[in-house]
């Protein structure tokens, strides 16, 4: 009895409908763990980002374009804090205002001259004159800009400099003169103090 039971049990397990079902249940595993494992994964990118906030957050961040004042703060900054007896350096620098481009231009002159007679003589004289100008145009990668003859760059206003070592009165007229030098200023235009 117990042979005849192994032996249908076999022959179960051999059967057309269970190896049918066998094989539905491996391929519901099979895209089980597919799955699973495109979640794991993507889990753990979003892990990685967590752990370095910094990493690829300075990458992705577009940069902000520096004003015309913040480049000049800048790089006068910087050489100023390499003059000996100069230690940190804060400058602050306005301007008159923004650059004034000036772009290049085709320009079209008509003139016309009417003469006119009336009835008792008399002479008149209309002249007529028309001007265009068109802005030249050129092409790009990036699109169609205006073509640029001249940039006037802005007039400075009035330069603050504070810093480390201005207490000294040699630094403090070093300083003075390297900023009068470099942006072309007169002397009332500048102001340095000692930075605290």
């Amino acid at each position: 009895m117990r042979g005849k039971n192994l032996n249908d049990i076999l022959k179960e397990l051999f059967s057309k409908k269970y190896m049918a079902n066998i094989l539905v249940l491996l391929a519901i595993a099979l895209m089980a763990l597919i799955v699973s494992s495109d979640f794991l994964s993507r889990d753990s990118k979003t892990r990685n980002t967590y752990e370095d906030p910094l990493g690829d957050v300075l990458v992705q961040q577009p940069q902000q374009a520096m004003t015309e004042e913040e480049i000049v703060e800048y790089r006068l900054k910087r050489i100023l804090e390499t003059i000996r007896g100069v230690g940190e350096v804060e400058v602050m620098i306005t301007l008159e205002m923004g650059s004034e481009i000036i772009p290049a231009s085709n320009s079209t002159r008509s003139a016309d001259t009417t003469e006119e007679k009336d009835s008792n003589g008399g002479t008149r004289t209309m002249i007529s004159e028309s001007t265009t100008e068109t802005i030249v145009i050129a092409n790009e990668p990036s699109g169609h800009k205006p073509l640029v003859l001249k940039e006037i760059k802005p007039q400075v206003n009035g330069v603050i400099v504070v810093a480390e070592g201005a207490e000294n009165i040699e630094v403090k007229a070093k300083l003075y003169d390297a900023v009068k030098t470099v942006l072309q200023v007169p002397g009332h235009k500048v102001q340095v103090y000692s930075k605290n």
